[in-house]
Parts: structure tokens; C-alpha cells; sequence
């Protein structure tokens, strides 16, 4: 039975619910779908729906029922996550004006589609005082809700998106992670100078969509909640308690790409498909952190996807919608050619090895961006001084280099670590799903469903905790990435 409390919160948590789910079908649409001239149009009225949610954040009457829930010892510990979280929000629009609100909304809006707008251009210079402003309203916001225990501002942005996690945490795992990636790096292009790979040969969109289609339905994603379309930069989408979409980047000169997107982007929404009645009930569906989400993504392109035991499964679903001459090519070869070691560019085609390497770049761009120590225009320099440093690779234009995400230009500065934690929390979680499950036997087998029904169970109905409760619940202890580096170093 809920308390008086709790019941208070109803009315609110509704209406919030749905402005959101109103805000979600928007950026979907902006980012899929939108003709040039409705962008402004529909980022108008995104501007319109973000302010009636602030006003609700600035409610008398809302501030008093979370302040009065948030003492309540009856509500129960997900009641009070959502309470916590709630406040949270309060607080930012406490100490930000509407005006100021609406303003940050705009000039973030705005960044994001010159970002669309110069990116394609390689027009650096055109983006940048867009950015600059963005990045500038970001500090600001961040500056606002420092708290006395925050040694820096990137201490806070860190928070937003991983509750409790901070610069000396993230650096004490990414360090040793590094060291070990740049010397394996070496070790294992030095090994393949002998090994021959499979040519990659071009297949059109349409045939690539056949194959999206068919991997989405091998892990058991359920098309009937959810959509498939196309975007500049990858993505998925929770929209709503029966709908979660997928979007995809079609490479003709490169399948995988598409192949692992869609792995990746699949098990972003198996996790919004599966929530638990009791989240949804509770207002809790959607406040996994961004490093729960990515576990459950790269989870999916990667452990499952990259597999030994995954690959004649992948082979065959090629062979079946893009060239039935991938059969004819010897399983080791297949293998090899999906996982072959390739230091490139770009962070969303980046092999299993290299990928972490990739975030731990931008992570340490971004700390020093928002801590003050570099500018937003020192980026493209940095940038390509450590994609050589780290990874061997020159990079040759700013569309291809620090441009290519669309994170910053969205406002996330905090968010890209969660890629890299999702790879740690992975590798352990799959560690302890291996005690309960004949998990190769499972791939080998094709029967992904019950590994599905396994994070159902075991998982994704506890992804509203913070990240530390959440991986001791799944797992038994705090994260380790001890299990990720043996795995790689396994692999590879």
C-alpha cells in the first residue's frame, strides 16, 4: 500500500511522464525523420514542452510533496530512488531561472543541429561558437549544483550520469585499462602481420536492412514494441512503456558496421523492453545509469556478438540476406573478420580492442574542457595528438575526428566513461551468469532468449539502483576490471 506521501507524488510524476514521452517522440523524429525545413519548427516545440516540465520542477506544491516524501521512512527503497532523483532536478531548477531554463534548452538545441548542419562540411570553424556557448552553459550548470564534496566540475558531470562516481575513481580503473590496451595493441598487430583477411565486399542498403531485420529478431527483440530507422549517428530510444527503437548507420562499403550497430543498439532496448511491472508502477522504468545501459549494449555487440560460439550464427544471416557466398568462407576466416584488430578513426566501427581506447580519449578531453585546463577550440589538436599517441592513426579532417559524436553537441559532456564501464560491468556480470548458465552452449545454440530472460530476472529490475548497489546486487561484488582485461587479453 502506497503512503500518503507517495500518493501526493502521483498527479506529478504523470504529468512529468508525459511531457517526457512527448520530448522522446521529438528528438526521434528531429533525428530520423524531420524535413530540413521542420527542424526549427520542432525544436520550437521542444523548447515548449521542456519549459512545462520545468514549471512543474518549480511547483510549490511539487517542491512540498518531494520534500515531505523524501522523510517518509515508509516509502519503499526504489520510492525513495525516485524521490532522490526528482530532487535532483528540483534542485538545478531551484537555483536556474525559467528564463535561464528555456535559454539552455535553446543554445543546446541550436548546437545540436549546427552540429548536423557542419559536421558533414568538416566546418570546425563554423561550429565552434556554438559549442562554445553550449559548453560554456554547461560549466555554468555544473558550477550551480557542485556540492562541497565535488573536487571539480567534472566531478559533477560524472555524477549526472553515474551517481556516486568521480574523476579519482574513474582514473584509478581507466589507467591500468589503458596501459594494458596500448601495450596488447602492439602485441596483437604485430601477430596479425601474419594472418591474411577476407576481403569486405560492398552490399547495398536494402540488403544490409534485411540483415538489421534478421539480427534484431536472433536476440529477441520484439518489433512489434519497437522500430528500425536510419540516423547520422546511431542510437536507440525509450519512448515508452511498449515502445523502443532502434536506429542504424548503413555503410555500403562496410557491413559490419550495421551488424554490430544493431547488436549494440538491440540490447540497449532489450533492457526498455524488459523493465519490471514494479518499475514502471514506482515511476523507476528509465533511470538506469548511462554505464547500466551500455552494459547491456556492448554486452550484446560484443561478448554475444563477437563471439566464437555467435559467428556461425552471424555468418549464416549474412549469407542469407546480403551473399550467399559468405557461407563458402571458412569459419575461421569469418571469425578473424569480425574481430580482426583494426586502430581506425572512428569510435562506433572500432574493433573490440581498440574501442575502450576511444573513450578513455574523450574522456580525458572532456575533464580537462570542463575543468578549465584546455578550450573548446584546443580540441581538434589534442584530439589528433592522442588518436596517434594511443592508437597509431593520423586523422586527417575534424568530421572524422573530435566532430564525429554527437554527444557534446547534445550537451553530455559525463556521459562517454559509461561506454567503457558498460565493457567492465559486462565482462563481470557474464562471469557470474556463467555460474547458473551453459552460456556458450546458449549462443552456440542460438537460444538468446534465455540468456534475455536471465537479465529480466537477475538484472535489468534492479538497473534503477546506482551503479556501486546495482553491480553488487547482480554480481556479488563491487566492479572489478580485473575480468574484462583477462578477457581481452583471452581473446586476443
Amino acid at each position: 500500500m502506497a503512503t500518503a506521501s507517495w500518493q501526493a507524488l502521483v498527479p506529478y510524476f504523470k504529468d512529468i511522464k508525459d511531457y517526457s514521452h512527448l520530448l522522446e517522440i521529438l528528438g526521434y523524429d528531429i533525428q530520423t525523420n524531420t524535413p530540413e525545413k521542420a527542424i526549427a519548427e520542432e525544436n520550437a516545440l521542444a523548447e515548449r514542452f521542456s519549459g512545462e516540465l520545468a514549471k512543474i520542477s518549480q511547483d510549490p506544491g511539487y517542491i512540498a510533496a518531494l520534500t515531505k516524501a523524501a522523510k517518509d521512512p515508509g516509502l519503499t527503497p526504489m520510492q525513495q530512488k525516485v524521490v532522490r532523483e526528482k530532487m535532483k532536478q528540483v534542485e538545478l531548477l531551484q537555483k536556474l531561472s525559467l528564463a535561464d531554463y528555456m535559454e539552455y534548452n535553446r543554445v543546446t538545441n541550436l548546437c545540436n543541429e549546427m552540429w548536423r548542419k557542419y559536421r558533414p562540411l568538416n566546418d570546425f570553424k563554423s561550429y565552434l561558437p556554438y559549442w562554445e556557448k553550449q559548453v560554456e552553459w554547461q560549466k555554468k550548470i555544473f558550477a550551480l549544483l557542485r556540492k562541497p564534496k565535488q573536487a571539480t566540475l567534472y566531478d559533477v558531470a560524472l555524477d549526472m550520469y553515474e551517481p556516486g562516481e568521480n574523476e579519482v575513481m574513474i582514473d584509478s580503473v581507466f589507467g591500468p585499462l589503458k596501459d594494458f590496451l596500448i601495450q596488447k595493441l602492439h602485441s596483437v598487430l604485430k601477430k596479425q602481420e601474419k594472418e591474411t583477411a577476407h576481403p569486405i565486399a560492398p552490399y547495398n542498403v536494402d540488403s544490409q536492412r534485411h540483415l538489421s531485420y534478421a539480427l534484431l529478431k536472433i536476440i529477441d527483440y520484439d518489433m512489434a514494441a519497437g522500430c528500425l530507422r536510419e540516423s547520422a549517428h546511431p542510437f536507440s530510444d525509450w519512448i515508452g512503456a511498449h515502445d523502443s527503437r532502434v536506429t542504424t548507420k548503413f555503410l555500403v562499403e562496410d557491413w559490419r558496421s550495421n551488424a554490430f550497430t544493431c547488436l549494440h543498439e538491440g540490447g540497449h532496448c532489450l533492457e526498455f523492453q524488459n523493465w519490471s511491472e514494479e518499475e514502471f508502477a514506482n515511476f523507476a522504468d528509465a533511470m538506469a545509469t548511462s554505464a547500466e545501459c551500455e552494459t547491456h549494449s556492448r554486452f550484446y555487440e560484443n561478448l554475444i556478438g563477437r563471439s566464437k560460439e555467435f559467428a556461425p550464427i552471424l555468418q549464416k544471416a549474412a549469407a542469407e540476406t546480403l551473399d550467399p557466398a559468405i557461407a563458402k568462407i571458412a569459419p575461421s576466416e569469418f571469425f578473424y573478420m569480425v574481430n580482426k584488430v583494426e586502430p581506425g578513426l572512428i569510435r562506433c566501427e572500432a574493433d573490440e580492442l581498440t574501442y575502450s581506447l576511444h573513450i578513455i580519449i574523450r574522456y580525458e578531453i572532456e575533464k580537462d574542457l570542463t575543468n578549465g585546463v584546455i578550450s573548446c577550440k584546443d580540441v581538434p589538436a589534442i584530439w589528433n595528438q592522442k588518436y596517434k599517441d594511443y592508437l597509431g592513426v593520423i586523422v586527417p579532417n575534424d568530421k572524422d575526428g573530435c566532430m564525429q559524436d554527437v554527444h557534446w553537441s547534445q550537451g553530455s559532456i559525463g556521459y562517454f566513461p559509461s561506454y567503457a564501464l558498460g565493457n567492465i560491468y559486462g565482462a563481470q556480470i557474464f562471469k557470474t551468469m556463467e555460474k547458473s548458465l551453459d552460456m556458450k552452449g546458449l549462443i552456440k545454440a542460438g537460444k538468446l532468449h534465455e540468456i534475455k530472460l536471465w537479465f529480466r530476472d537477475h538484472d535489468f529490475c534492479y538497473d534503477w539502483m546506482d551503479p556501486s548497489d546495482w553491480i553488487k546486487k547482480v554480481t556479488g561484488e563491487a566492479m572489478n576490471s580485473k575480468y574484462y582485461i583477462a578477457y581481452l587479453d583471452q581473446k586476443f
